[in-house]
């Protein structure tokens, strides 16, 4: 029928013609790509090492652990990651996206320090609604060992259960790796959850990277 109708017929040739781009770059991505992100700045070391919450997921499908070395103190690191949360210090990442445009904070918030286990952390707000403009909670602190490691656990879709792990190993007096750690047992039994998770897969390792250089760069230069 396609052939009665030149314009049509272009059309879905040009639609069929990016399908099949993005099913390569999705392919190129998961065959070499994909392991070389989720470990980016991370030794095998780091890699294997247990971190909190790493039992609740046995055997994740998103399994990411990112590190980077910092020029500071893990005391001198600490501050910058307790007081993240959105309209809190922000992600120090893309604020448009995940700070309501506001700027991360470049300075330690003294009424951010007093984090504790049990407490909700912020990371945006309802946008549509009967309650457009509340802040919603998307982050349970679950664990926190100061100056070493803390635990947040997801409560929202499509992360809800998912953990992020921190850790800080001092190499010396001078010198410290921060390591994140993000592990979720999702699943594609839904046709929304494989666009999702395609996409978070794909694109979460650039807010990632960001937030981990956004404290390197802060706690460098206190």
């Amino acid at each position: 029928m396609l052939k009665h109708h030149p314009l049509l017929r272009a059309i879905a040739m040009n639609i069929i013609a990016w399908i099949l781009f993005l099913l390569v770059l999705l392919a190129l991505y998961f065959a070499w790509l994909r392991e070389y992100q989720m470990n980016w700045g991370a030794t095998a070391q780091e890699v294997s090492r247990y971190m909190a919450g790493d039992e609740l997921h046995e055997n994740p499908r998103f399994d990411a652990t990112r590190a980077v070395q910092i020029n500071a103190t893990p005391e001198q690191i600490w501050p910058w990651i307790v007081q993240m949360g959105y309209k809190r210090a922000g992600f120090y990442g893309f604020d448009k996206l995940d700070n309501g445009g506001i700027p991360s904070a470049e300075r330690i918030i003294p009424e951010y320090q007093n984090l504790k286990v049990g407490d909700s952390i912020p990371s945006g707000e309802y946008t549509r609604g009967e309650h457009k403009g509340e802040l919603f909670y998307l982050l349970e602190v679950v664990e926190m060992e100061p100056h070493e490691s803390m635990l947040w656990v997801f409560l929202g879709t499509p992360w809800i259960g998912a953990t992020w792990s921190w850790g800080l190993y001092r190499v010396d007096d001078k010198h410290t790796i921060l390591v994140s750690r993000l592990r979720q047992s999702y699943t594609f039994d839904s046709f929304e959850a494989i666009i999702a998770w395609s996409f978070i897969d794909t694109i979460e390792i650039l807010m990632m990277r960001t937030t981990l250089l956004g404290i390197k760069r802060r706690a460098e230069n206190m």
